[in-house]
């Protein structure tokens, strides 16, 4: 199984998550749309992570963006392998975001607040904590996240690789799919 994670102000029917859908039909493949605040999205995706183990299925967390940071938690929490797809590294970038929002695929508006970025400290997880080295995929490019520091955060402690060019957006999904197919395969329990 893989659960893709979306991004801050993004929804589980993005491109990305549509793109590994297709993609992966051997797997199943589950792209749920979380709720804005942190603390419910990791308690949403904590409960279907639970249920899936308590099948017996073997499962992948995928994220991008602030997607990424919460798969990293919770590659940490359940001991899961994980990919991350220009992730989030440092929560407090996200304080710049205080203010009225307005999700770009729901239409939803609400306010994000310093609440939401206490949620955020609250399950910060270095690459050292993490029992399985994740899959790292970077576009050098991004806007939002600077892939560089980000590469460095990880250091030795992922298989990185940091594709030339590219945006936040992930530019690069067709370079990166053999490799994310590939970690998938490695990893399965």
């Amino acid at each position: 199984m893989l659960i893709f994670i979306h991004g801050f102000n993004s929804s589980g029917n993005s491109e990305k998550a549509g793109r590994l859908s297709d993609e992966f039909t051997e797997l199943q493949v589950v792209t749920p749309t979380c709720p804005y605040a942190p603390e419910q999205a990791i308690a949403a995706l904590s409960a279907q992570i639970e249920t899936e183990l308590g099948h017996g299925n073997a499962i992948t967390v995928t994220g991008s963006s602030l997607g990424g940071y919460y798969a990293l938690y919770l590659a940490h929490r359940f001991s899961l392998p994980s990919i991350l797809i220009n992730p989030l590294v440092d929560q407090n970038a996200l304080r710049k975001a205080i203010g009225p929002q307005r999700n770009y695929y729901t239409d939803e508006s609400y306010d994000w607040t310093e609440e939401h970025c206490l949620q955020l400290d609250e399950i910060k997880v270095e690459p050292d904590q993490l029992q399985i080295r994740p899959l790292l995929l970077l576009d050098e490019k991004d806007e939002v996240i600077n892939s560089h520091k980000t590469a460095t955060h990880f250091s030795e402690l992922a298989e990185t690789h940091l594709f030339s060019g590219g945006s936040h957006r992930f530019d690069h999904m067709d370079e990166a799919l053999p490799f994310m197919r590939s970690y998938i395969v490695r990893h399965q329990r």
